[in-house]
């Protein structure tokens, strides 16, 4: 018998900002979500320059915003997909 079969999704993204005539990432995210769990999503962001950060706010909130928008969609998807497959485990319980 073949095991439920697993998926995991890792995804890593930026608020990339202009530094004069360079691109500079002010700020990361990144995603780690696993089929069989994806209510246990993992969602992580992080500051890699604060004074650019601080001054392209309004910019760095909306692209964490959009990232973290993506990942609800995934795993709406994952959770579907584990409701349609009537697949033991996430879902059990939870309802």
């Amino acid at each position: 018998m073949l095991k439920p079969m697993e998926r995991t999704i890792d995804i890593s993204s930026g608020s990339i900002v202009k530094k004069g005539k360079e691109d500079l990432e002010a700020a990361g995210f990144s995603l780690s979500i696993n089929s069989m769990d994806p209510l246990g999503m993992g969602i992580n962001s992080w500051v890699n320059d604060r004074e650019e950060y601080n001054q392209n706010l309004a910019q760095c909130c909306a692209d964490e915003d959009a990232f973290r928008a993506y990942a609800r969609q995934i795993q709406d998807e994952m959770l579907a997909e584990v409701s349609s497959d009537g697949a033991e485990g996430v879902l059990d319980g939870a309802e």
